[in-house]
């Protein structure tokens, strides 16, 4: 978000027009989580420092829907996250599978100008945060008469 907003007041795109940030969320596959279910704060206090004695790879959840769970693992593989859930519970840990949804986050830069003018603006900024650009888009203004929209 910070690079957008910086290139909105680069001097590459002084010329432009009708410039705009443009948040677009895209969801992404779910993952499997191994989780023992929220409790009471000292309670999953006491259990997640028995486990980390333990040696047991675990993450209290501090904030939001599961607030006081004990994760296990996220796991992009159903059948990894059933290989874990049933080796702690043969082990008697009150485990639990969910799914934990996810999207990612991108921002859009879009602005107008004369075709020419845009390929060198987009040139300037490419040379300043190339890496940092995920794909660039030329869509034509529709009015304009050109050989294919013109036979």
């Amino acid at each position: 978000m910070e690079i957008a907003e910086a290139l909105k007041s680069h001097s590459a795109l002084a010329r432009a027009e009708s410039m705009f940030l443009e948040e677009v969320e895209r969801p992404l596959p779910s993952l499997h989580w191994v989780i023992i279910p929220p409790q009471p704060r000292s309670e999953a206090l006491e259990q997640f420092r028995e486990m980390q004695k333990r040696g047991i790879d675990s993450y209290l959840v501090t904030e939001g829907a599961n607030r006081n769970a004990i994760s296990l693992g996220l796991f992009e593989s159903r059948r990894a996250a059933i290989s874990v859930l049933e080796e702690k519970k043969s082990k008697n840990f009150n485990v639990v599978l969910v799914n934990f949804d996810r999207n990612q986050i991108s921002y859009a830069l879009a602005f107008e100008s004369e075709p020419n003018l845009a390929q060198e603006m987009v040139q300037a900024l490419e040379a300043g945060y190339g890496a940092e650009f995920d794909f660039v888009e030329f869509n034509r203004c529709e009015s304009v008469a050109t050989p294919e929209n013109n036979p």
